[in-house]
């Protein structure tokens, strides 16, 4: 084929899921066995697109590839900030792709996105502003340089939403196909209609804005490409991706010879649809992109470069929907998705609607409305400009630091700003970046409004007005939820939207007593540290006293708080007290003067002398009624305390368990030699005690692995397990295996080539793992390894072609490596030519 080409979009996506009080991700019990969403499709998608594989018929490993240094794709911006903090090795393979095709093409591969997700011809003026800035900033940030373009979110697009990225410098868009509206040549005079997808894919398009006359402003345009949609849809709902020849073969059809010219045959999905909506897709992607389009006659590139090579030489008019609203690639109902019950949606069930979607939109831009009337009065107090202060909070956001906070407030704060006026400035700039993520587009996209993305959004209006409440006694709150209560669940036990509200958002809002109440439990079962990060607190120990008696205690505190978002300290004092019937009460106040810490600790230690009835009355007469309990810890370390509190118990049990089972033991010989049932009772001892035995042999085997394996405990308790018809608990064994193969791999990957046979005995250990892993029946992620494992193969034959030409020196080649590889399941034939050349 001639002037055949092919770009794949891939818009990776999570909406942002932290709670807002506390800024983590909590579990979500839906992603199990995984602690979030964020975490699952991260193992899912994320990370394997930057180590796809190509395999053999066998299924030995023949390459791996970073699928993102060939695919045009946008991260969304809390989501990249995500894989940034909590996958860096992922983030370095998105940098490094974005970096290698700058190189390749002079464009990179990496775009834009509008920061928040909002559906943009929705957003009132000043919004779509903050979100394409905030989004230009952000990318710049991890990228380095200028992006080209900006993604839309659910490619939502109208005149004041392209006036916002023209007006920013983008330089191109991508729309579906069913959101063109008529083209014409330069110059011509006639349009043609394209609309209901008819628009030719192959080429891009110029869109030039026009004044109010209509004439048309040559000087502003932004170019679009219209993706392919059949193939498109054939990718993310089709069975395309279960075979990499018949993925490009799909392309192939969309070539039309007849057209003489070049031909840009592209598609965009969901990043998503590659390893997680579609297991292994991400494998027939990277044998696309890496040979298969190439045997086919096509080039892989990106837009940029296929937009600088052969620019438009049509104009294009989009489809701005019902009353210029807007359209998107997933309503088509222009963008009633967000606003209305238009029909669209996802999940629901038979009868269900989508009517709470409007009262859901009136409730919050109600909201937004009032907080910028607030933000504007109050932030005219302390900022020179509140609006262009917003603006620049982005270059706080990221990385939040005395240092940066002293550097924005010096820009944008008034003359003489006092450090209270400084945490007013941030509580309202706080305030408006909730309002703004309110708007995130997931929280209408699904069926229902108790569905898990429209709760998440109504938090985040809970932390505005939460933080608005310290600027306006004027019950904001319940003019949000006037309009709010007319949307109705379509499950009747959940009610309409107050009742969601108060059931679902309210109870999870954090205040900083309940860091007090973490920190002064967790104490009780840590070693004591005078600081301890809870979330996104940090709270400081000043002064404690702690009496105990019998099975009584008494813990006394003040401390320090301080949150790292909004940088103000505040000063509690707490009483803790625990006893038999009661696990822990514990009162706290904040220190406003009333008494100090030396009044508490004389009151409350005679208090406890004197008995527990009359030490709770004490602790509430000096610190107040409200009792916090161990209900009343944060929900994602409960579980963690909990453990620690029954600790003892636990450690107990097991030495009793080991004690029947030493007992029993006998007995049980005798019953599995005659083939008879062990009681359950006995079977329970037999398989805890086993079990333990095995979590600390394979804990020794990780801190000294060849005195282990001598022991051959291992395979002792395994063997005894197997001979008992026990079942072993192998998670957190298998937890300590894992990083032992990652451990090994990393230092040898972390090797110089010349050294490589220096590590013979490494290499052997890690062969001596695997051969025990597989021999007592524990499936090992090797992902890692093997990724580790790729980048040493590739040393290897760098440095045999080196020599090849003249440029290096011969080097020793370590055969013993070939048996690693061969371990990991990679096809070593290549490389065993290659390095046959050596002898």
């Amino acid at each position: 084929m001639k002037d055949a080409y092919v770009a794949i979009h891939g818009h990776f996506y999570q909406p942002p899921r932290e709670n807002p009080w506390l800024e983590v991700i909590e579990r979500e019990e839906s992603a199990t066995p995984f602690h979030d969403w964020n975490e699952r499709i991260a193992f899912e998608c994320y990370r394997p697109n930057g180590f796809a594989r190509i395999i053999d018929s066998q299924g030995k490993i023949l390459d791996i590839v970073n699928n993102y240094s060939f695919l045009n794709f946008n991260f969304g911006p809390t989501l990249l900030s995500w894989i940034e903090r909590e996958r860096p090795f992922i983030y370095q393979k998105i940098l490094e792709a974005d970096r290698e095709s700058l190189r390749r093409f002079g464009h990179g591969n990496a775009i834009a996105q509008v920061y928040d997700h909002i559906i943009m011809p929705l957003a009132n003026e000043r919004d779509r502003e903050t979100e394409v800035r905030w989004g230009i900033a952000d990318f710049e940030r991890h990228f380095h340089r200028k992006p080209e373009a900006m993604w839309l979110p659910e490619t939502a697009v109208n005149t004041p939403t392209l006036q916002a990225l023209i007006q920013y410098g983008m330089g191109y868009l991508i729309l579906s196909p069913f959101q063109a509206l008529r083209v014409k040549s330069f110059g011509g005079k006639k349009w043609t209609d394209v609309s209901q997808g008819r628009i030719d894919t192959t080429q891009p398009y110029r869109c030039f804005l026009r004044d109010r006359s209509g004439r048309k402003l040559s000087d502003q345009y932004i170019d679009i490409f219209f993706y392919d949609g059949m193939i498109s849809k054939e990718i993310a709902f089709g069975e395309l991706l279960k075979d990499g020849n018949r993925f490009c073969r799909r392309f192939v059809q969309g070539y039309g010879p007849s057209k003489k010219r070049p031909q840009l045959i592209h598609v965009s999905t969901d990043g998503e649809t590659y390893g997680h909506h579609k297991k292994f897709g991400e494998m027939a992607l990277a044998y696309a992109l890496s040979e298969g389009f190439a045997s086919q006659g096509f080039e892989v590139l990106n837009y940029g470069a296929f937009l600088k090579r052969f620019p438009p030489v049509y104009e294009v008019e989009i489809d701005e929907g019902p009353g210029g609203e807007g359209s998107a690639w997933s309503c088509s109902h222009g963008v009633g998705r967000w606003k209305e019950d238009c029909g669209c949606s996802t999940g629901g069930k038979a009868g269900w609607n989508q009517a709470w979607r409007k009262p859901l939109r009136e409730a919050l831009n109600l909201l937004r409305d009032e907080l910028s009337l607030l933000f504007e009065k109050e932030g005219e107090r302390i900022f020179h400009n509140p609006w262009e202060a917003r603006e620049s909070y982005i270059n706080v956001i990221p990385a939040r630091s005395p240092e940066s906070f002293r550097k924005f407030f010096e820009q944008h704060g008034v003359k003489g700003l006092d450090e209270r006026g400084r945490i007013k400035g941030l509580k309202l700039l706080e305030m408006e970046r909730h309002a703004l993520r309110m708007f995130t587009s997931c929280g209408w996209f699904f069926a229902d409004l108790a569905g898990l993305e429209t709760i998440l959004i109504l938090k985040y209006a809970a932390r505005a007005i939460q933080l608005a409440g310290e600027f306006s006694d004027q019950d904001i709150e319940k003019r949000f939820l006037d309009p709010l209560s007319q949307g109705r669940s379509n499950l009747p036990e959940m009610g309409d939207g107050l009742q969601i509200y108060q059931r679902f958002v309210k109870p999870n809002q954090v205040i900083p007593e309940q860091a007090v109440n973490h920190f002064a439990i967790s104490s009780l079962f840590t070693d004591g540290k005078k600081e301890k990060k809870i979330f996104s607190f940090r709270v400081e120990k000043i002064d404690e006293e702690r009496r105990e008696k019998d099975d009584r205690l008494l813990f006394l505190g003040k401390v320090r708080v301080i949150s790292e978002i909004i940088p103000e300290a505040k000063e509690f004092l707490f009483g803790l007290i625990s006893s038999q019937g009661y696990i822990f009460q514990n009162w706290i106040s904040e220190v406003r003067g009333a008494i100090d810490f030396n009044t508490l600790r004389r009151k409350g230690t005679d208090g406890f002398e004197r008995g527990m009835d009359e030490l709770r009355e004490t602790l509430a007469l000096l610190l107040g009624n409200r009792v916090f309990t161990i209900r009343d810890i944060l929900k994602e370390e409960k579980e963690e305390v909990f453990r620690r509190i029954i600790e003892k118990e636990i450690r107990e049990s097991l030495g009793s368990y080991a004690e029947i089972f030493k007992k029993t033991k006998p007995a049980i010989e005798i019953l599995t030699g005659e083939g008879l049932e062990i009681p359950d009772e006995i079977r329970a001892a037999a398989e805890i005690t086993l079990s333990h035995c095995l979590y600390q042999e394979v804990s020794e085997l990780g801190r000294d692995f060849k005195s282990s394996v001598a022991k051959e405990a291992i395979d002792q308790i395994i063997e005894e397990a197997r001979k008992f018809g026990c079942r072993l608990r192998k998670e957190e064994p298998l937890r300590i295996l894992n990083e032992a193969l990652r451990e090994k791999m990393a230092l040898l990957r972390g090797t110089k080539y010349s050294d490589l046979p220096a590590q013979e005995g490494l290499m052997e250990e890690t062969i001596t793992l695997l051969d025990l892993a597989k021999k007592w029946n524990f499936d090992l992620d090797q992902w890692e390894a093997q990724d580790l494992m790729d980048g040493i193969l590739d040393e290897c034959v760098k440095a045999v072609e080196e020599f090849w030409w003249g440029n290096g020196a011969r080097k020793p080649f370590p055969p013993i490596l070939f048996t690693l590889a061969e371990k990991l399941d990679f096809n070593i034939e290549k490389i065993s030519e290659a390095t046959r050349s050596q002898k």
